[in-house]
């Protein structure tokens, strides 16, 4: 790419998000053959991703937050170190002839069951679209981070977090061998205030490894009393779903715990005497229902109450040290932007 007289500063920014229902079915091994359907919507915290073109053909990559901080020529080849995997592995497949600065930062830890690690490489792949001028759709641009992550690192997971980050919104989406279709919700703005209202996040205290867990999953798929749970998060997907093009949010908090209920039985590790605890205290104060975010282990619960016990519930787990926050809902996915810098 022909270099400007002034150098172009990129900037990309993709939502993460909330699965309500069907986490798991989107898993590659299991909607081959049986077909998966997730129900997510992203909310206010991103995975950021500033790129700055150079005038020559080095590189350097710095993520703070894993201090990792490493330079290079566009020229050489990708780096195989285990620190720096995430980021020559886009280099590898982008391959820039141009050299850049590159700094990324997230709203949320790693881990967190908010789908950070695959929202981040979505905010990358939209950065390097930029920068390249490929035009991605938003579908190409979910596929482009899927490969990257799920079969060029081997990274254990499923497909549902590149698609809400890429697009935003409430989405119902359903995956097949043939492809993926993502239905993007049309819901009133009251039903979506509504929701908001009702939903509290409470940080767990403990990060999960997503892959294990993952794994384990994929190792119990011939189990047909497994296959059975997986049918329920499907059909909790779509019940959700119907509920909300309904208005019917008192409905929500019973099918949440529906869904972790089903979602504890899927393998070990999903669930522990922490999370127990969590789901104790929320009964206690008036919690609805809820559920344990992403692939379960620690991060966020995500939890429905009402204006009776809101504040309630709040104040009963500060007072134990949780961490706890409100949610708001975003429209829009992966966003990029540019500016000339000197």
């Amino acid at each position: 790419m022909a270099l400007n007289e002034r150098a172009l500063l990129i900037r990309s920014r993709a939502p993460l998000r909330i699965s309500f229902a069907g986490g798991g079915t989107d898993i590659k091994e299991y909607y081959e053959k049986n077909g998966g359907a997730v129900i997510s919507a992203t909310i206010s915290k991103y995975a950021y991703t500033t790129l700055r073109q150079r005038k020559d053909n080095s590189f350097r990559i710095r993520q703070e937050s894993f201090g990792i901080d490493y330079s290079g020529s566009v020229q050489d080849k990708p780096k195989t170190s285990k620190q720096s995997a995430f980021f020559d592995a886009i280099m590898k497949h982008f391959s820039p002839k141009t050299g850049f600065d590159l700094i990324t930062h997230s709203d949320v830890r790693y881990g967190s069951g908010l789908g950070a690690s695959s929202t981040m490489m979505v905010s990358l792949v939209g950065a390097f679209n930029k920068l390249l001028n490929l035009d991605m759709d938003p579908y190409e641009i979910a596929e482009t981070a899927y490969k990257i992550e799920r079969q060029d690192l081997a990274i254990e997971g499923g497909k549902q977090d590149q698609y809400a980050a890429a697009f935003g919104g409430f989405n119902f989406m359903e995956f097949s061998k043939t492809g993926t279709v993502v239905n993007q919700m049309r819901l009133k703005k009251s039903t979506i205030y509504e929701l908001q209202f009702r939903s509290i996040l409470i940080n767990t205290g403990a990060t999960h490894i997503s892959g294990q867990i993952i794994k384990k999953q994929k190792g119990r798929l011939s189990d047909n009393r497994v296959l059975e749970y997986y049918e329920r998060l499907k059909q909790l997907a779509v019940e959700i779903k119907n509920r909300l093009y309904r208005d019917e949010i008192d409905e929500i908090g019973n099918l949440l715990n529906q869904e972790w209920e089903n979602k504890k039985l899927l393998s070990e590790g999903i669930s522990n005497k922490s999370i127990d605890t969590i789901f104790k205290i929320a009964k206690l104060n008036g919690a609805e229902g809820g559920k344990i975010l992403g692939a379960g282990g620690g991060g966020y619960a995500l939890l429905i109450t009402n204006e009776e016990h809101r504040q309630r519930l709040l104040t009963a787990f500060s007072k134990k040290g949780y961490e706890t926050s409100s949610i708001e809902f975003v429209p829009s996915g992966l966003e990029t932007w540019t500016r000339n810098c000197n």
